[in-house]
């Protein structure tokens, strides 16, 4: 039988059908962190979207896409970019602070200037009482936050003294580094360095929820709950939601897999 989001994400397919894409949402992934993904986007639950540097899914019309989709399924969007965790992949290339700073700020505001522009062509097809809003995070504000550093001091510990964790989170940055960064040798020193950039970036989501108003431009965003979507799974989120590290599993984050395909 077809669920109710399922014939949801039919429906939106079908409107999008026209320019040529659809979203291929992976309602068949199983888990805790999966079913809250579905759930909330049914019942249209705040939703956390990352724009990420150095990856060449984030283009200007998968931007779009992903504006597009994520509006149709929340009423409430919020976006942030990962120039604050990328520093460390520069830094495991051996890149100068001041290049680094300068290139991920360029990167942010490329990445925020194509949300704008997507939100315009969105908003340009709506009636002036339907227009939407997204708004962005900045890392100066959340790496001020109390609730984040405790949340990067807990992962931190837990990187320390769990080998699987560790392991998986090694395995994430390999993987960046490889696939996104192009990084051909001394692959194992540049993992030590990177490995900061994933535990930053999870440090933040899992905090989420209680990050203060001042970091938050909509203040009770994701109090109660929120999804997270992105385009391929991502286990060593997974299992830390879910508590398969510590047996600590995290209330209120939901996990949406959707991907963009192009007909």
């Amino acid at each position: 039988m077809t669920s109710n989001i399922e014939k949801s994400v039919e429906v939106f397919n079908e409107t999008v059908q026209p320019e040529g894409w659809s979203m291929n949402v992976r309602l068949d992934l199983r888990g805790k962190i999966f079913e809250n993904g579905a759930n909330y986007l049914e019942t249209r639950k705040d939703l956390l979207l990352a724009m990420c540097l150095n990856n060449g899914y984030y283009k200007r019309e998968n931007v779009y896409r992903m504006l597009k989709f994520g509006l149709a399924f929340s009423d409430r969007v919020q976006i942030f970019t990962t120039d604050g965790p990328a520093r460390h992949n520069y830094r495991a290339l051996g890149r100068p602070e001041n290049e680094i700073i300068r290139d991920t700020r360029l990167a942010r505001n490329r990445l925020r200037n194509q949300c704008v522009e997507g939100l315009k062509r969105i908003n340009d097809e709506l009636a002036s009482d339907k227009q939407r809003l997204v708004s962005f995070l900045d890392w100066e504000d959340i790496y001020g936050d109390m609730s984040y550093k405790d949340s990067y001091a807990t992962l931190k510990d837990l990187f320390g003294t769990n080998s699987d964790f560790r392991a998986d989170v090694e395995k994430t940055s390999k993987k960046v580094l490889l696939n996104r960064m192009g990084i051909k040798r001394d692959i194992d020193a540049a993992v030590s360095t990177a490995t900061e950039y994933v535990l930053e970036e999870l440090a933040f989501i899992l905090s989420y929820h209680s990050l203060n108003s001042k970091t938050k431009p909509i203040a009770d965003h994701g109090q109660s709950s929120f999804n997270y979507i992105y385009y391929e799974p991502w286990s060593v989120f997974e299992n830390l939601v879910n508590g398969t590290y510590n047996a600590q599993p995290k209330e209120g984050i939901g996990f949406v897999v959707a991907h963009i395909e192009s007909k």
